[in-house]
């Protein structure tokens, strides 16, 4: 799949290197002795100084994807959704295609990552292939398109995340009416994503431990999936029938069918959607990262596949062990898994599940939150957000806290919206899914058109069927778009509306508008693409010391 290719990242042209200041980072006691690790040059090369630590290896950077994605949390957050939109043939048929289709993009992405290995690194990339005309304006649209998309993530996930603490709670106090108040879901939203920032704002070393708690919860539910589920359900399996024929038409509330069975079909795109995406947060910890042009790819293209390939297993098992279907789309439990889970463990064994589900949807909260937090520090440090300056600060352990705070008040705002609608959910996700996946659809469609010459492929790279991938990435992308922007339910009304094109409007308008303002006020007046931190002459200083100790002029 991928191959060798004689250019080497590090032999890119450095013209994009400008303006630095000397200042403490972790390289100090490199540039006291004018030596430049081979990621720190690299990273030099592209206009940027090192500011992170580089800590984080292989293992980090799958988990940061992997644990975005978490298939055995997202299945259950949407699972009665889909029960009803499509029912389990549709589950699983459009679960196996997202994910194959998702893995493409992956690699397409991955290929581009490992040239150019930066935090924040969809909107670098569009700069970089849209060259001095359309790169400002690629990287300004993708930085608003990216960023919007991982601030709607964090509260989506954690959303579903408190779906599952209130439906345990439901199970234990079934009478308590606070429990089913808008303002106590937004609550326990709002101190689970505290949680969730918490290993992101402390040190790089909670992160790394956190990775591994996340690894650890998540693979406890996977065994348990795996064992519990069918030795529960020995003797009372569904049929192969039951699992791969059984289409149900949910969707339609009123007297008449409005939405025809395929139109129910597509809509159930979503349930595999939600989880397939987010591949950039191994991106994102690029310049966290040793030997990150390597490292970066494996691990966009190692979580997706990984991810495809134990969920579609791992899904065959949730629903060979459904015990009843009709009680499980009529359940009004916040989240209708937790119908599931009592017909099958017991209301106990429901608890726990659901117990152990919010501590690894938090999880996947946290690294939801590390990505939106990096992106909002990269996009910070070339000005695009307002009050940069202080967005783009990093404290003593070189972490981004300020755009850890803007990341968790955004969130805990976006989420005043479950208060009032009993579709914000949908939408958030919708609004996230959408924003995220067009994003990567510029830099991705700029790769193989503006910026075909441009473009130097680094030792992994995807060879000539770089462009076959990049066609049908770009199509699923596309497709994408369209279907989450379509009603849900019907007949539609406000509490049935999806909200999604209301938001992405939004996202657009103020993109657009920050970019055509007038009178020099506007990003076309004065953004003119990333802004280097290191001259080039500055970098001319300095030798390059390989991963051996060899030292190169």
């Amino acid at each position: 799949m991928a191959q060798d290719n004689n250019h080497e990242v590090e032999k890119q042209p450095s013209s994009d290197v400008k303006a630095s200041s000397s200042s403490s980072s972790p390289a100090n006691n490199v540039s006291e002795g004018k030596v430049f690790t081979q990621d720190e040059y690299h990273l030099a090369s592209l206009g940027y100084k090192q500011e992170f630590f580089r800590h984080l290896g292989l293992f980090e950077n799958w988990a940061a994807t992997f644990s975005s994605m978490n298939f055995i949390s997202g299945i259950p957050v949407l699972f009665g959704w889909v029960l009803y939109s499509g029912g389990p043939k549709s589950a699983f048929a459009n679960w196996t295609m997202v994910g194959g289709l998702s893995f493409i993009v992956s690699l397409s992405m991955a290929e581009i990552a490992a040239a150019l290995p930066t935090a924040g690194g969809i909107y670098f990339w569009a700069y970089r292939l849209g060259g001095p005309t359309w790169g400002p304006f690629l990287s300004w649209m993708t930085a608003w398109w990216n960023w919007a998309g991982w601030i709607c993530v964090v509260p989506g996930v954690q959303q579903g995340a408190t779906s599952f603490l209130l439906s345990a709670l439901e199970i234990k106090y079934p009478e308590s009416e606070v429990l089913y108040q808008g303002w106590f879901s937004w609550l326990l939203t709002s101190i689970g994503m505290l949680f969730a920032m918490a290993p992101n704002i402390i040190s790089q070393r909670v992160l790394q431990w956190y990775f591994r708690f996340a690894i650890f919860i998540f693979f406890t539910l996977f065994a348990l999936y795996w064992t519990w589920f069918p030795a529960m359900a020995s003797g009372h399996f569904q049929t192969s029938a039951g699992v791969f024929d059984r289409f149900y038409n949910g969707i339609n509330f009123g007297p008449e069918k409005q939405a025809s069975d395929s139109y129910t079909w597509v809509v159930g795109v979503l349930f595999g959607a939600w989880v397939f995406y987010g591949y950039d947060a191994s991106a994102h910890l690029a310049e966290e990262t040793h030997e990150a042009s390597t490292v970066v790819a494996k691990g966009m293209w190692m979580s997706t596949l990984s991810s495809w390939l134990l969920s579609v297993p791992t899904l065959i098992i949730v629903l060979f062990c459904m015990q009843d279907f009709d009680k499980i789309i009529s359940a009004s439990y916040s989240n209708n898994w937790a119908e599931y889970l009592v017909q099958l463990i017991g209301k106990n064994g429901a608890v726990a599940i659901l117990s152990i589900l919010w501590v690894d949807s938090t999880c996947a909260t946290a690294s939801c939150f590390m990505s939106a937090q990096r992106v909002t520090f990269a996009i910070s440090r070339d000005g695009v957000l307002p009050f940069s300056k202080y967005f783009r600060r990093l404290n003593k352990n070189r972490i981004p806290v300020h755009a850890g705070f803007l990341v968790c008040f955004l969130s805990i705002a976006v989420t005043c919206a479950v208060i009032g609608s009993s579709v914000a959910f949908t939408a958030i996700t919708a609004t996230a899914t959408i924003a995220t996946n067009f994003s990567y659809l510029i830099p991705i469609v700029a790769r193989h058109t503006v910026g075909r010459k441009r473009f130097t492929p680094a030792t992994w790279n995807l060879g000539k069927y770089s462009v076959y991938f990049a066609i049908v990435a770009g199509l699923y992308i596309m497709f994408l778009f369209v279907v989450l922007l379509l009603p849900q339910e019907y007949p539609v009304t406000a509490k049935t509306l999806n909200y999604a094109p209301i938001c992405i409007g939004i996202v657009t308008i103020i993109s657009l508008v920050g970019w055509l303002l007038p009178f020099g006020l506007g990003g076309r007046h004065w953004f003119n693409g990333p802004k280097k931190t290191i001259e080039e002459e500055e970098l001319q200083k300095y030798r390059m010391v390989d991963a051996t100790g060899t030292v190169s002029v």
